[in-house]
């Protein structure tokens, strides 16, 4: 049902609802709705382990009032992505993750490398090496620089 509220009106009225207790049900046009929530750790139910260790729990509930209460039961979340439904394509998309090294494909577990802040994916051994190689020869030249600016 369309009441010709601009977005903003909208979500003050909600506000306003939920503030007086006022529960109410919105309706998921195709199907029920989902929330893929990241965890450090596996919970019961539908759970995915990501390549970085991380874990993907798989959340379905008849209406938003019950999903935000299942989401609201999982303490460890870092990030909540909602969806109301299938995607718009019928095209079948394979994730791909791509070596940082060599820029290949990786097949199968990649090789995670953390340094810092940063997390590495590579497809070999090889590629672990050569980076590591690589990352030790630019802070080299990174200390150089600074030790001749200072000189």
């Amino acid at each position: 049902m369309d009441l010709g509220l601009v977005r903003p009106t909208a979500s003050r009225l909600v506000k306003s609802l939920r503030a007086k207790g006022v529960r109410f049900t919105v309706e998921v046009p195709g199907g029920y709705p989902i929330a893929f929530v990241v965890t450090r750790r596996p919970h019961q139910g539908e759970c995915h382990r990501l390549v970085d260790g991380r874990f993907m729990v798989v959340v379905k509930a008849r209406d938003f009032n019950e999903l935000v209460e299942a989401i609201s039961g999982i303490r460890d979340r870092e990030a909540v992505y909602i969806t109301l439904g299938p995607g718009y394509s019928n095209k079948l998309v394979i994730p791909r993750l791509i070596c940082d090294y060599c820029g290949g494909p990786i097949n199968g577990q990649p090789i995670i490398y953390r340094r810092g802040k940063r997390i590495y994916y590579l497809c070999c051994r090889t590629c672990l090496r050569e980076l590591k190689k690589r990352i030790k020869q630019l802070k080299t030249i990174k200390d150089g620089d600074e030790a001749h600016k200072a000189g």
